[in-house]
């Protein structure tokens, strides 16, 4: 049986529930509990709930909050010279 692991670094593999689940550091349960509610992008294969580690990693990305790095707070859409600007 193939494994689920993205061993050959092909950013488009698709990963399973625990594979996705020690990426972000959550439980399985929790990673397909999110996609069942379809607030966590998944591929839905049969019965199968499969993700994109590089889709899951941009979805991350998008949710962060707070000082980003050099404790200037991110402004969405807005470029680093009109942050600096401020």
């Amino acid at each position: 049986m193939a494994t689920t692991r993205p061993t050959d670094g092909n950013p488009a593999r698709l990963i399973d529930a625990r594979a996705a689940g020690e990426l972000l550091g959550v439980p399985p349960s929790w990673i397909l509990a999110e996609a069942r509610c379809n607030r966590l992008p998944h591929v839905r294969l049969g019965r199968y709930v499969r993700f994109r580690r590089e889709t899951l990693l941009a979805w991350v990305r998008e949710r962060e909050r707070g000082p980003i790095g050099d404790g200037t707070a991110r402004i969405r859409g807005a470029s680093p010279s009109a942050r600096r600007a401020r």
